[in-house]
């Protein structure tokens, strides 16, 4: 009884010092919302909505750092990284990384759980909103076509959203935040309705890694329970190794292609990304740390190979785009993120399975630096444990027994 009452006790801590941390959920909803409208197609005023509620999460992430009682050696170091990337973003006219900074800090003792499941109602809300405002009429269901040189027709829908590829990967990630929520307690039926969500979308939007993704996942998380203990190491070192092995991989993608042959075939499977890549490589260059700013790096005036005139490209491919966006040595950063990942999840099989699915869904598209990656950059540097918190209870109240 003495016990069961103390974890109770413990599970009213936990909830009270969430309630603390109201500052930190509204502005990560709201950068978070921002973020996602970046994914609906611009009817005039999507921007201009987005661009506010980031300034508003901004203003928010300042005011919560204010209230931040952190160690000297803590705070020392969060004041040099954030005026590091405030002179980056003075430059570049990119603040993502410096509130990414204050985020993390902010979030380092509020429970994943909760910002997985935060993430997830956003995510479910929003697709829900798109598709009812498309089917009303207010969204237009753009009609898009593979990006290759081959003349494909014009039949995958985006339902609303800016490119057909959104609604599907949005499902894929609904399903890696379930798993990142009930870890190891997933019900078969729940997987079985992401199957059939992924199916039914690729219907439509004919968005083959996607549902390729989602196909694997799903099968892997099903029969993963029954692997042996020793199947962890083996995923425990592919998910530290994932970024790293893809980055080079997607790095030496851009010069093999020029000797054509199988990479060409490698390159026609993946839409043609690695090809654009080159050509944004050529125009912008190769840095360690790159100081163009957005406008330049956005705006492209290219002639591609099949004759079109581009006047952006669009890079599908997380790694690539980081190494050109951002330079080499940002991926360093993301090396880091992997690892701290890998090792939070090592006794959880089902999460380093998703964990791998993510990476990989990100050398064929670009979430490195968008909404759906975040939760997973905050889950890296975050310390909070719940069972820690209650053990601290616990022991509190044996001292004050002990006492009397």
């Amino acid at each position: 009884m003495y016990c069961t009452d103390v974890e109770s006790w413990g599970r009213k801590v936990i909830t009270k010092f969430k309630k603390d941390e109201i500052l930190f959920y509204l502005t990560y909803i709201i950068l978070y919302i921002s973020l996602f409208i970046g994914d609906v197609y611009n009817i005039g005023g999507m921007d201009i909505l987005a661009r506010y509620l980031r300034i508003g999460s901004y203003i928010l992430i300042f005011i919560s750092c204010i209230n931040m009682r952190l160690k000297k050696k803590d705070f020392f170091w969060m004041v040099t990284i954030l005026m590091v990337t405030l002179l980056y973003g003075v430059k570049t006219g990119d603040l993502y990384w410096s509130v990414l900074i204050l985020l993390i800090y902010n979030s380092k003792k509020v429970d994943i759980e909760r910002v997985y499941k935060t993430s997830s109602r956003i995510i479910a809300i929003g697709v829900i909103s798109v598709l009812a405002l498309c089917m009303f009429g207010v969204l237009p269901d753009i009609l898009t076509s593979r990006n290759t040189v081959e003349h494909i027709n014009y039949n995958r829908h985006s339902f609303g959203f800016y490119h057909s590829n959104v609604l599907p990967l949005s499902i894929f990630y609904l399903e890696v935040y379930y798993i990142c929520i009930v870890k190891e307690k997933i019900r078969n039926n729940v997987i079985v309705l992401f199957v059939l969500l992924a199916g039914a979308t690729n219907t439509f939007c004919h968005s083959r890694n996607a549902l390729i993704l989602s196909l694997a996942l799903s099968l892997f998380v099903v029969f993963a329970k029954q692997m042996k203990k020793d199947k962890h190491k083996i995923l425990y070192r592919t998910t530290v190794l994932s970024i790293p092995c893809m980055s080079i991989f997607s790095f030496s993608m851009m010069f093999l292609l020029l000797k054509g042959g199988i990479w060409n075939t490698i390159d026609v499977f993946f839409s043609g990304r690695f090809r654009l890549a080159i050509f944004k490589m050529r125009r912008i260059g190769l840095h360690l740390i790159n100081i163009m700013s957005n406008e330049s790096f956005v705006n492209d005036n290219i002639t591609y190979v099949n004759g079109k005139d581009l006047s952006t490209i669009a890079l599908d491919n997380g790694y690539l785009y980081i190494i050109l966006r951002y330079g080499i040595l940002f991926l360093f950063v993301y090396f880091l993120i992997a690892y701290r990942l890998a090792k939070k999840s090592k006794e959880n099989i089902c999460v380093l399975g998703a964990l791998i699915a993510v990476f990989i869904a990100n050398f064929i598209d670009n979430d490195l630096v968008d909404y759906s990656f975040l939760p997973f950059i905050i889950w890296a540097f975050n310390d909070f444990r719940a069972d820690a918190i209650i053990k601290n209870v616990k022991e509190k109240v044996d001292g004050i027994y002990k006492g009397k």
